[in-house]
């Protein structure tokens, strides 16, 4: 009998530590699906740099906004500044994906121009927010970026230069 009851103990044991194992169950319905964008890596170049011409100062007592945009130049008001000389907006292009939309993004709002006589002028670049690559290859999609700044009745003459720091990832 004692053998009997340690058979049974036995197989108590071996059902209570050895789980019955259920049989694999799948999704009911429709099974999720996997997907994946797979793009081609954002090439930015310059074509064109930011160009302002040349500004005459002649009695500067207020302010003055100097502006290129796409539309034009913008030269202060009234007669304390005269512009002349070829402007332009700079000019990026942007390869990539062909029918993606990228951000357009500048590392800082503003740059600080140089002069040569010691001064300095802030630019603050202006830029439209997103492009869509319309031609996956060349030649890819233009945008232009332009910018201001402000000349005060004490801003020294010079040549003033400085770079912009203009970044594209995909949206």
């Amino acid at each position: 009998m004692a053998k009997r009851s340690a058979l049974v103990g036995l197989a108590a044991l071996g059902l209570a530590s050895g789980q019955a194992l259920a049989a694999p169950v799948s999704v009911s319905g429709t099974k999720p699906t996997a997907n994946v964008k797979v793009l081609k890596p954002l090439q930015l170049s310059v074509v064109r740099n930011l160009n302002f011409g040349t500004i005459v100062m002649s009695s500067v007592t207020t302010n003055q906004t100097v502006r290129v945009a796409p539309a034009g130049r913008t030269c202060g008001t009234g007669p304390a500044l005269t512009c002349s000389g070829t402007f332009s907006t700079a000019q990026y292009r942007v390869n990539g994906t062909n029918n993606q939309q990228v951000i357009i993004s500048s590392s800082s709002p503003t740059y600080a121009l140089t002069g040569s006589n010691g001064g300095s002028l802030t630019l603050t670049p202006t830029f439209p927010t997103s492009v869509t690559i319309d031609n996956s290859g060349n030649p890819g999609v233009l945008f232009e970026v332009g910018g201001s700044f402000v000349i005060t009745p004490t801003t020294p003459d010079g040549l003033y230069s400085g770079t912009i720091d203009i970044q594209v990832a995909y949206q």
